[in-house]
């Protein structure tokens, strides 16, 4: 089946309604309810200062007709509507606040989740060419964007249509021509203001975004890789490069907020002359005795009330902006090569576990030279082989094809009597525990690395592989024993160590299959002589398959096999067991 499509991409290619409301399936009430708060703070903001320019006006008026006019004046029942339409306004923002957020942050976990979705079966083949810091830039930063959507986007929009509405019908109830006057100025400030700097705004954010998505991925990689860029006194150049890349960006941002300002600003004079026109209707109207002289400052405090929804316009075209360009980044980074597709739930591998690899061709992205070519190999349950071979001949390369990262261009690769083109890396992960040459470290304690292949282990389990992996004495040395801090990347042990803790990670998964890639690299004779003494009897009856190129890991392997000329040949008998 394919992955499910874009949830927000419309069909003329930016975050589209029909999208949004696929996305939102589940939180729809709470999105709608938002919008309504937000319309009702709205309303309630325009009726406060509407009634209150009215209750000043006439109660001028009543004042300046004499005392029976004073008297005659009711000032509870004005004075009631402003009180009441001060405390909506502010229950109303509470609760837009409340809700909106809420269901924005729903959002955001429902794209993450769709987001992560996509990006887990690309990797790792299918994430080679993205930078580690963009690649995280874009699943953090840019799914908040495209989530903001919401919250940034649809709910101004959405205010401004509804509540301009409402706020022309209003008008219209005392004078015409000051609904449509104000029909004109609403339609003008919230229409074709972020009409017109919708492209400078497009086109500044996407400068702002490439320079800051450069800069996140060469800080992450300089800093992953501080050590040699010191060595070759390459910081400061480095450094240097950031800044250039950093005053482009600022630039960047710097002109957006002019062009926002811009926009605001003649939002505000659009404003200004909506309510001069509309005093010069009223006034006209007022002499005609078409409106109550007190009626004219309701109407043009109505007007300032009504453009409180079109200021926000303009930051929220660039916040569609931004959406709209985040949502791209996150398709072309989850779906490089095209849609991703995912095949139907198999059937699970059987006894006996046996790897059959028949006349496979592969050869790896933008290489002409071919990594195996019509090879074949067979590795029944239960035995220990060695694969072995000069650097770069594609020993590793097998765990690739049959982790499904890869797949060969031709051939197939059966194991447990299925075709490994139908399981997933996770079905896979089950049967076959890998320790591989570029395995990883958490920023944690060697417990929490440990538990991160079998989270149910217990203390035993842990002390047994720890045993086979010749660390016992390793952890009985340190003052906090398996508490103990690695450091990013294990920075704190030394390489040996750091390569025992990744196989005792692969002996505690327990698997039938154990696959071993360089698992003695950076080890003394004798250790390298006990850890594989170990090995061998603790996985007496688990099939090993040890990608090696040391000659003294090979006489406790039942056979040998060379990989040459892109193919598998025989490298030893029996008489290699030790």
């Amino acid at each position: 089946m394919t992955m499910p499509q874009n949830p927000l991409r419309s069909s003329h290619g930016v975050v589209g309604v029909r999208g949004f409301f696929r996305l939102a399936e589940g939180v729809r009430w709470r999105l709608a309810l938002g919008v309504g708060f937000a319309c009702a703070a709205a309303l309630a903001s325009f009726g406060l200062l509407a009634l209150s320019g009215w209750l000043l006006a006439g109660a001028a008026v009543a004042g300046l007709g004499g005392q029976a006019a004073a008297r005659a004046f009711n000032i509870m029942l004005p004075a009631t509507g402003v009180r009441f339409f001060a405390l909506v306004r502010i229950l109303a923002r509470y609760l837009e606040r409340v809700v909106a957020h809420d269901g924005a942050l729903r959002l955001g976990g429902r794209l993450r989740g769709w987001v992560y979705a996509r990006l887990a079966p690309l990797a790792p083949a299918g994430l080679t060419d993205l930078q580690g810091g963009d690649l995280l830039g874009r699943f953090v930063s840019d799914t908040d964007r495209v989530a903001a959507y919401y919250t940034d986007v649809a709910l101004p929009f959405c205010r401004a249509m509804l509540c301009g509405v409402v706020f022309v019908g209003v008008f219209a109830c005392f004078l015409r021509l000051a609904a449509f006057a104000l029909a004109v100025g609403l339609l003008l400030g919230g229409v074709l203001v972020p009409l017109l700097v919708g492209s400078a705004m497009d086109r500044l954010v996407r400068v702002a975004a490439q320079k800051q998505s450069h800069v996140q991925a060469e800080l992450a990689q300089t800093l992953q890789n501080m050590g040699e860029y010191l060595l070759w006194d390459a910081a400061r150049s480095r450094s240097e490069g950031w800044q250039t890349q950093q005053a482009v960006m600022d630039n960047a941002r710097w002109k957006l907020d002019v062009v926002e300002s811009a926009a605001r600003s003649l939002i505000s004079i659009i404003t200004f002359v909506t309510a001069l026109g509309v005093l010069i209707l009223a006034a006209s109207a007022c002499h005609a005795g078409q409106l109550h002289v007190a009626e004219v400052p309701m109407l043009v405090l109505g007007v300032l009330a009504a453009f409180d929804v079109a200021a926000p316009l303009p930051m929220a075209r660039q916040a569609a902006a931004e959406a709209g360009l985040a949502l791209m980044r996150l398709e072309s980074a989850s779906a490089p090569g095209g849609p991703v597709v995912m095949v139907e739930q198999a059937r699970q591998p059987h006894t006996p576990y046996d790897l059959e690899v028949q006349d496979v061709s592969f050869a790896y992205p933008k290489s002409i030279t071919p990594v195996f070519q019509n090879a074949s190999l067979t590795i029944r349950q239960g035995e220990h082989v060695a694969l072995v071979g000069p650097s770069g001949v594609g020993k590793s390369s097998l765990i690739n094809l049959l982790f499904g990262f890869y797949a060969p261009h031709s051939g197939s690769i059966r194991f447990g009597g299925v075709d490994v083109s139908t399981l997933r890396a996770e079905d896979m992960a089950a049967f076959i525990g890998v320790a591989t040459q570029d395995f990883h470290l958490f920023a944690g304690t060697l417990r929490d690395n440990l538990l991160l292949a079998a989270p149910q282990a217990t203390e035993q389990e842990l002390a047994d592989v720890l045993e086979t992996a010749q660390l016992t004495q390793f952890i009985q040395s340190l003052p906090d024993g398996l508490q103990t801090w690695v450091g990013n990347d294990g920075l704190r042990l030394s390489g040996g160590q750091a390569r025992r803790v990744a196989v005792a990670q692969a002996l505690l998964r327990g698997t039938p299959w154990l696959v071993l890639d360089e698992p003695t690299e950076g080890l003394d004779a004798p250790l390298e002589q006990a850890l594989m003494a170990a090995l061998v009897q603790h996985s007496a009856r688990t099939t090993i398959l040890c990608i090696t190129h040391r000659q003294a890991v090979l006489p406790f392997m039942h056979r040998v096999v060379r990989v040459e000329n892109a193919c598998f040949c025989p490298g030893g008998g029996s008489d290699m067991k030790h």
